[in-house]
């Protein structure tokens, strides 16, 4: 059904995170030039909107893009819900306004730890402060906003009677107008059941607040096909489920709209949803009163998504992209690519705009870009198509008005991030088999990833992680601590940086400490007396003792040599005197350090005679 139903507590605190603060006024009484001047008049027609959850897309706006996408048509209202102590202004809700969607917005009145807000406390005045500053972010938006407390009370159950709903509504308007805020519509949302001769609530009149604090009735409606317990079991078309909340809006002479409407599948009949669908949209177009509708993407009470049906999809797109059910203009801006790397040249398509009342991508009579980085304006006649822009480096916020024939206007905003490749740079600490990569990443602007890899030189990598990167302008941290390395081997490590910019690779090692290793060399600079040991030794990060053991049973050692610890090997030599000439003689080379002594083979010289 609707996101605030409780079995929909988890969706809920997701949405909650999406929406802004909400806020406290003051007085009760109706100022009826402000009622005037809230209900603004969106001009006639259908407006087209959706709820849409996130998903698995990486933002709520992200989701509303990608169904937009699906659809290949604009939306014109997103369906939003909060909770009482949301925080205000939303940045999803504000970033749809800014693609030029208008928002249908609900105020649940429980807060974020599941305690409710009784309808008497907000009707008696002790939340005032509270909802001013709900009033406050929600003007913030700077655009008309539907906006409904509590929709669909008459199936709350622990807030209070309707008689107190009604007390409630009517403060709750009051003290937004109160405060100045004239860009509500104010949306009065219920359920089918409280409609008809046979309702099954305490009935619409019973929560009804009044005709001077309702700009909008709306209903939710849907075909529940028996998808959860209690739940009408057979299939109804939308026009039955609808029909008598449509009677009774025109009895009271007040503007219709559907906040929510949606249908689940029939398992044994896959073309039937898409037909229902269809219908739907075709009743709702030939519905003159009527203002908007919007579909609910998303899992309620049961499971509305479409688009994992591409069949419901294609007829849904197909029946919503009618000129019938084109009510206002939109204007669609496609920049290809949105960011990159500087200069970045743009392909910026805007053939998809579309004029009230007009078939797709028609019915633009002029339009205009502003790129947002200083360069001249661009504008045209007639249906735009595809413009061409180079961005220098930055962060520029392109905008796009278009301008139908019938004289409306329509905006679109998008962000185009022209920047160079991530910069990457990192450092490691090690501890005996422990070992701590260090990366720091500039994206430049750029959401992305950073992919940090390792393993012994010359393997395959034996670990992987992977972070996201925050598209920021200066370097973020990132750490990645290792453990049970192989001692006295030398790893390699990546970071690998991608953004729309490109890949960066940096590109370390690192070093496990461990007993020296010795490699052995032919004596040299050999005479009758003497002779010169080549010293060989990897110390192994670890400060090593080096020297030499010769003549029978090794009896004889040379002084000690100190190698530093490094990470490769070091050399020197040795000098062996006092040795007999003409005779063959055994040495081997020692070394030390704190994890193991490692003796190198036996080897032999003979002196000159």
């Amino acid at each position: 059904m609707h996101p605030p139903d409780p079995i929909r507590a988890i969706l809920a605190l997701c949405l909650a995170a999406l929406l802004l603060p909400v806020g406290p006024s003051a007085a009760t009484a109706i100022d009826p030039a402000a009622r005037a001047a809230a209900a603004v008049d969106p001009g006639p027609g259908l407006l087209l909107g959706a709820h849409v959850d996130q998903g698995s897309a990486s933002g709520a706006a992200e989701a509303v893009d990608a169904f937009e996408d699906r659809l290949d048509r604009r939306l014109d209202l997103v369906r939003w819900y909060a909770r009482w102590d949301d925080v205000q202004p939303p940045a999803p809700v504000a970033a749809s306004v800014a693609r030029g969607r208008t928002p249908l917005l609900s105020v649940w009145p429980m807060r974020r730890d599941g305690s409710r807000v009784s309808w008497a406390t907000v009707a008696s005045g002790a939340l005032d402060e509270q909802i001013r500053t709900q009033a406050a972010g929600i003007a913030a938006l700077g655009v008309p906003v539907y906006l409904t407390f509590h929709h669909e009370p008459d199936v709350a159950q622990g807030w209070g009677t309707p008689a107190e709903f009604r007390a409630a509504w009517r403060h709750y308007v009051a003290v937004f107008r109160a405060a100045g805020v004239t860009t509500v519509r104010w949306t009065w949302v219920m359920t089918p059941g409280s409609f008809g001769s046979a309702p099954s609530t305490a009935g619409a009149e019973a929560f009804y607040p009044g005709d001077d604090v309702v700009d909008r009735v709306g209903l939710d409606a849907y075909n529940w096909f028996g998808c959860a317990p209690g739940k009408p079991p057979a299939w109804r078309a939308l026009s039955t489920v609808a029909g008598p909340f449509r009677n009774w809006a025109a009895a009271r002479s007040k503007v219709p709209l559907l906040a929510e409407f949606g249908s689940v599948p029939d398992q044994a009949d896959p073309g039937r949803r898409p037909d229902w669908l269809r219908e739907a949209v075709e009743w709702l177009a030939a519905w003159p009163e009527l203002e908007g509708a919007s579909v609910f993407e998303g899992v309620g009470t049961c499971d509305w998504r479409i688009g994992g049906d591409p069949d419901s999809v294609a007829a849904f797109g197909q029946a919503v992209r009618q000129s019938s059910v084109r009510s206002a203009p939109s204007a669609w801006a496609r920049p290809d690519p949105a960011a990159g790397p500087a200069p970045l040249p743009v392909a910026l398509d805007l053939s998809r705009s579309t004029g009230s009342g007009s078939p797709p991508g028609s019915g633009i009579a002029s339009w205009q870009v502003d790129w947002g980085d200083g360069s001249a304006i661009g504008a045209g006649t007639g249906q735009p198509g595809t413009i061409r822009h180079s961005y220098p480096a930055g962060d520029w916020p392109l905008t796009v008005t278009v301008t139908d024939t019938g004289g409306r206007t329509a905006v679109d905003r998008r962000r185009v991030v022209s920047s160079a490749a991530a910069t990457v740079t990192g450092s490691e600490t090690v501890s005996g088999t422990t070992a701590s990569l260090r990366a720091w990443v500039d994206p430049h602007g750029l959401s992305g990833t950073l992919t940090l890899a390792w393993g012994p030189e010359g393997a395959a990598p034996v670990g992987r992680v992977r972070f996201a990167v925050a598209a920021t302008r200066y370097a973020q941290a990132f750490v990645q601590d290792l453990s049970g390395l192989t001692p006295a081997t030398r790893y390699t490590w990546t970071a690998t940086v991608s953004t729309a910019a490109g890949n960066s690779v940096l590109t370390r090692v690192l070093d496990t400490p461990g007993p020296p290793v010795v490699r052995a060399l032919a004596a040299t600079g050999v005479g009758r007396t003497v002779a010169t040991v080549p010293l060989r030794v990897h110390p192994h990060a670890l400060e090593t003792r080096v020297w030499v053991e010769w003549g029978p049973a090794f009896q004889n050692r040379s002084a000690v040599q100190t190698f530093a610890a490094a990470t490769w090997e070091r050399a020197s030599t040795q000098e062996l005197t006092g040795l007999a000439p003409g005779t063959g003689h055994t040495f081997r080379v020692v070394a030390s350090n704190a994890l193991g002594t490692a003796t190198g083979p036996t080897q032999s010289v003979r002196t000159l005679p």
